[in-house]
């Protein structure tokens, strides 16, 4: 089977992603299994399916191709979970496929797995493993939502994983080591496909109950698909403070540098010198309500070939109007600006500077104990400053959700 034939890649068969996929969740599964075979485990396989029907008045996103069409959105999902008094392994798979009304085109089947497994090896030593796998297309997924404006849908591939251990020092103090892979592969010769990888040592001081400091340092490397050999070596590093006063409350930050250095064979070594900066707050302001906040400024990956300096933040909030009706609003920013113009080689003068904003109110109802009804609107708008072009989405959707029994059973 040639799967780049399949729409997954534009430049790189994707099949030895497939394969590091499959090998690392087996192995995850087999330590998480078979590491401590006289613990009793406990299984559980939860079944649900949802179905989405919307409207969209711009689905591209395109100042010019305003393309507006009905659609629908059938997710059959299953999660398996596994637990024993010391690791949990949860492997969550979602089938999405949707159908536009009038653009049978745009008809895709997509996959989205996602696999998170942590084991306690002793009282100090822990190891854990998140991954996930996207078959999916940039008409559902935010993926370098900042890069350009789409005259079609791209479909791509993109397979993480992230391996760590984390040991307690003593009462207060500990240390994380971990590693990050992540494989990204378009079905289109617009985009570039890359790799981005790389090790991260992190720690964490507790100054009392409620307070720690954190801090860490990290390599990665970017490589890009592209005929010139682009490479690039991330230098960064953070220092942070969380705050927990409550079960309500819980506040963190951190700020850092970051230098890249960026070798071709088409031009010399060129490097650059940036900033960081992270900022996450949870609060419980009520029994019925509740806000998230979280702001970062970061140098990213990006699928034009190129590392990108991002700005990104997200509010989201809820309130309980009562036990079954749930108001919600969530709203999201991002734009590629370097305002400190630290990072010049990232985003060069032939980078188009963008901004895009999205905000969506929403209404849910709790029906049974097994079936809920989400109705939500979102507005989107995306501008790009360099050439004044803008385009915005009004979209509505309404999506009904029905959790089948959970089917539990115990195991070694």
């Amino acid at each position: 089977m040639n799967v780049q034939q399949a729409g997954t890649g534009s430049g790189r068969n994707v099949q030895p992603s497939l394969i590091r996929a499959a090998v690392i969740t087996a192995a995850v599964f087999a330590l998480a299994g078979f590491a401590k075979p006289s613990l009793a485990q406990q299984w559980s396989l939860t079944p649900s399916i949802s179905q989405k029907g919307f409207y969209d008045d711009n689905l591209l996103l395109n100042p010019s191709r305003k393309l507006s069409t009905f659609g629908s959105v059938t997710t059959p999902i299953l999660k398996v979970q596994r637990t024993s008094p010391t690791s949990t392994v949860e492997l969550t798979a979602q089938f999405p496929y949707s159908a536009y009304f009038g653009h049978s085109n745009l008809n895709a089947a997509d996959q989205l797995v996602d696999l998170n497994a942590n084991d306690a090896l002793s009282e100090r030593s822990t190891i854990a493993f998140t991954g996930d796998f996207q078959h999916d297309t940039t008409l559902r997924s935010e993926q370098d939502v900042n890069d350009q404006f789409l005259a079609k849908e791209i479909r791509f591939t993109r397979f993480d994983a992230s391996p760590s251990w984390t040991y307690l020092l003593g009462p207060i103090d500990q240390v994380t080591l971990s590693g990050s892979y992540s494989d990204v592969n378009y079905a289109t010769a617009g985009k570039t496909d890359y790799r981005y990888y790389g090790p991260q040592i992190a720690y964490q001081h507790q100054l009392d109950e409620l307070s720690a400091i954190t801090g860490s340092l990290q390599f990665n490397r970017f490589e890009p698909n592209d005929p010139f050999n682009t490479r690039t070596n991330v230098y960064g590093g953070l220092v942070g403070y969380s705050y927990k006063p409550s079960e309500r409350l819980s506040v963190s930050g951190s700020v850092g540098m970051s230098y890249n250095v960026t070798t071709s064979n088409i031009a010399s070594e060129d490097d650059s010198l940036g900033y960081r900066l992270k900022f996450d707050l949870n609060y419980m302001m009520s029994d019925q309500t509740r806000l998230i906040v979280s702001l970062s400024h970061d140098s990213e990956p990006s699928g034009d070939g190129r590392q990108i300096t991002r700005n990104r933040g997200r509010v989201g909030f809820k309130y309980s109007l009562n036990e079954l009706t749930t108001l919600g609003l969530d709203s999201n920013y991002s734009d590629n600006e370097d305002y400190f113009g630290l990072q010049n080689n990232t985003n060069s003068s032939s980078q188009k500077l963008s901004r895009y904003f999205s905000v969506g109110p929403s209404v849910s109802f709790q029906i049974t104990e097994d079936l809920s009804l989400v109705a939500q609107y979102q507005y989107r708008h995306k501008i790009f400053q360099s050439s004044g072009g803008s385009a915005t989405s009004n979209a509505a959707f309404l999506l009904l959700r029905y959790d089948l029994p959970t089917l539990n059973w115990g195991g070694l």
